[in-house]
């Protein structure tokens, strides 16, 4: 009998990725903003920084319906077909603005006027607002960014104002199709690699 081919993949310490924030680490754009093509580019405007999150940081799910087809001639299915697929983005906000609160209440968002006042109005008429958002996470010089083209609030959770605590502005937004795209993930070098080779080479010419 032949030796049973090796196994595929290593046990290779440098693919364990720490979540640690990449800069501000969570941005917010009308739906359909490009985002960056790589993982070393700047998030440019209208990209917009949320501002601080709480220490459990960005949470992505995911969820999956299936249809079991079973045959009458047995009791076990013989195909599942999935049926349904829905990608999450929870995080809890905890800074309190024009566009953190908009996106906590799917409201139309406000700016303050020159005394500082914020005045917002929650309508029963106001359509569902799409958005694009991103994540951006570092660990050493290894960035990983979960970017949704299309997206929705779809849950939010309670916001309880508690002495001694901060406001938590708890979001949950739903990737939505945007012609057979859900989101975007990317995970490479933290530093532009021909900026990187181009300094190797003049530290050689030295």
């Amino acid at each position: 009998m032949p030796p049973a081919p090796p196994a595929t993949g290593v046990l290779d310490p440098s693919e364990v990725q720490v979540g640690t924030a990449n800069g501000p680490g969570i941005y917010l754009a009308p739906a359909g903003t490009e985002a960056p093509e790589n993982t070393w580019d700047d998030w440019e405007a209208p990209w917009k920084v949320l501002g601080y999150l709480s220490d459990d940081g960005p949470t992505v799910g995911q969820s999956v319906d299936q249809e079991d087809l079973t045959p009458w001639q047995s009791v076990v299915p013989i195909r599942s077909v999935v049926t349904g697929r829905a990608v999450t983005l929870q995080f809890v906000l905890w800074q309190l603005n024009g566009d953190t609160i908009a996106l906590y209440f799917d409201a139309d968002p406000a700016a303050e006027d020159s005394d500082g006042l914020l005045e917002m109005k929650l309508r029963s008429d106001t359509p569902q607002h799409l958005y694009a958002v991103g994540i951006d996470s570092r660990d050493a010089e290894r960035v990983l960014r979960i970017v949704f083209g299309r997206a929705s609030l779809s849950d939010a959770g309670d916001m309880q104002i508690t002495r001694g605590a901060t406001v938590p502005l708890d979001c949950t937004l739903s990737a939505l199709d945007d012609a057979g795209d859900l989101a975007t993930i990317l995970l490479g070098p933290a530093e532009d690699p021909s900026a990187r080779r181009a300094r190797a080479s003049a530290d050689k010419a030295a």
